[in-house]
């Protein structure tokens, strides 16, 4: 359970997700904005079955899996990947609840993220960010400088190397 990983009182740690934590992520869904859900979900979602939580708790931590950044027992952010099937490539996606954006959760996440793709494996990341969703664009800049998004009917799709520049 996330709750017993976290850091002191009112600091941020981070989280592997594990499948018993559906109760957390629920609450997580209810603290983002209708954009900040429209950009992780690149659809309009108004009810947290819309998003499938049994596929976002549906964790081996290996060819799935997700890191949580946690204050006070709460996820306030995740960072997941989905290899796919038989390959060393993996989609990427990261929330991070509204009143914690630009603090740097995402970037911790994404690093640690990183770290255990590379353990698993998995060579690059693939995601598929909105065109005016420049925050995005510019978390993965700085996790992969070397990343090209490519601009395609409204989005940019990149693929980030795992490991060492």
């Amino acid at each position: 359970m996330i709750a017993m990983q976290t850091a002191a009182a009112g600091h941020i740690g981070l989280a592997r997700l594990e499948p018993s934590d559906g109760a957390a992520l629920l609450r997580l869904f209810y603290r983002l904005s209708p954009t900040t859900v429209y950009r992780r979900f690149h659809s309009p979602i108004v009810r947290p079955e819309q998003a499938h939580p049994e596929r976002l708790l549906d964790i081996d931590h290996h060819d799935r899996e997700a890191v949580v950044a946690v204050v006070d027992g709460e996820i306030v952010g995740v960072a997941r990947y989905v290899r796919w099937k038989g390959t060393d490539r993996a989609e990427l996606a990261v929330v991070v609840a509204d009143d914690w954006q630009r603090q740097g959760l995402a970037t911790r996440m994404l690093s640690r993220l990183g770290d255990l793709a590379h353990s698993a494996g998995i060579q690059s990341f693939t995601a598929s960010v909105q065109g005016d969703n420049r925050p995005a664009l510019e978390l993965l800049r700085r996790f992969r400088p070397s990343a090209r998004p490519v601009f395609s009917q409204g989005s940019y799709d990149l693929t980030l190397s795992i490991g060492p520049e």
